[in-house]
């Protein structure tokens, strides 16, 4: 799955769960760490955890749910 599905898949996800997802994982540099996190959203790390396991399943069924690509015609 390509970038576009990545992209799809961020986009199924509200603000907050994007955030964080964006934050712990798809940044390179300056990664947060859950607490940095919990501090922000004035929750606990623990619900920062929950948020982020839940987003991140979400984005694995819509990944899995988008069409296959076409098979190759036959010359």
């Amino acid at each position: 799955m390509g970038s576009a599905g990545l992209q799809r898949a961020l986009a199924s996800l509200d603000a907050r769960s994007r955030r964080i997802v964006e934050t712990r994982w798809l940044k390179e540099k300056n990664q947060a760490t859950l607490h940095e996190l919990a501090a922000e959203f004035k929750v606990s790390a623990e619900r920062i955890r929950q948020i982020e396991a839940k987003a991140l399943e979400k984005m694995k069924k819509v990944m899995q749910s988008a069409p296959a690509l076409p098979a190759p015609r036959a010359a």
